[in-house]
């Protein structure tokens, strides 16, 4: 992961310092385009008593993108940015899975458990929208906040499972269902599997995003470091059978803009 975001910095970097060479000497600009990356810590939340929904921690994953801002003052800004952000959760041990993935007679509605590794990986193209206002640090460093609605189109969502388990029906693990038909002994089921999941989550997801950030001038523009957290308002399901959860996530993003 830490290679990745280096590599990635190191190549967005580049792209705008490249643009940064075009830019003559002028007064100061109202416009500034820049590209960022850095480390999104994603999260499911809620789950409205499904147990499909319940017991998400966090994942890591990477996030990039370019950014947009629109300076209308001396203080207040607009800005808009296009990012890819990898979201999700993770989460290990004993859980519930629809009865029907195990068997596909299994009515809807009802669950089996098993203690296993279980992660969902959900990438988005991300649109956030913000106001932003900055307090003056020196003549080179400011500090600001923002906040603003963002959409999100999903690209792609994959669920990542491995170990192996018994599979119970229930959640204490008392009475195992997964058993050799000749001897009756309970045997363990391997969860080792890559699903595409994109047809059960919804293409689209709106929410709130907000956050904290530092600048300082360097060279032609400013480095930008940035603190944000973001929260879906729509459930990600398509189908509440398969979970009601929302996504929110930490994104902490290193970036360098230039003025246009």
């Amino acid at each position: 992961m830490k290679k990745i975001i280096v590599t990635s910095f190191a190549l967005v970097c580049s792209l705008v310092m490249t643009m940064a060479q075009s830019v003559s000497e002028k007064g100061a600009s109202d416009f500034t385009l820049g590209a960022f990356v850095g480390l999104n810590i994603p999260q499911l939340t809620g789950g409205g008593g499904n147990p499909l929904s319940a017991n998400w921690s966090s994942r890591q994953g990477e996030a990039y993108g370019l950014t947009f801002t629109w300076n209308t003052g001396s203080r207040f800004a607009w800005r808009a940015d296009v990012l890819y952000s990898s979201e999700g959760g993770q989460r290990n041990g004993m859980q519930a899975l629809a009865a029907a993935s195990f068997n596909p007679l299994a009515p809807a509605g009802t669950y089996l458990y098993a203690k296993y590794n279980n992660e969902s990986i959900l990438n988005y193209l991300e649109v956030p929208v913000l106001a932003k206002y900055s307090f003056l640090l020196s003549r080179s460093s400011r500090f600001y906040v923002d906040f603003g609605p963002y959409v999100g189109f999903l690209l792609n969502a994959k669920q990542k499972t491995s170990g192996s388990s018994i599979v119970y029906a229930d959640a204490a693990g008392t009475q195992a269902v997964s058993v050799n038909p000749t001897t009756g002994d309970a045997i363990a089921v391997s969860f080792d599997a890559s699903t595409n999941i994109k047809d059960q989550i919804n293409k689209v997801n709106l929410g709130l995003t907000g956050g904290i950030g530092f600048t300082q001038n360097v060279g032609f523009g400013v480095v930008v470091l940035d603190v944000r957290g973001a929260y879906g308002l729509k459930t990600i399901q398509h189908d509440p059978e398969n979970g009601s959860n929302h996504i929110g996530n930490l994104l902490v993003s290193l970036g360098y803009s230039i003025p246009l």
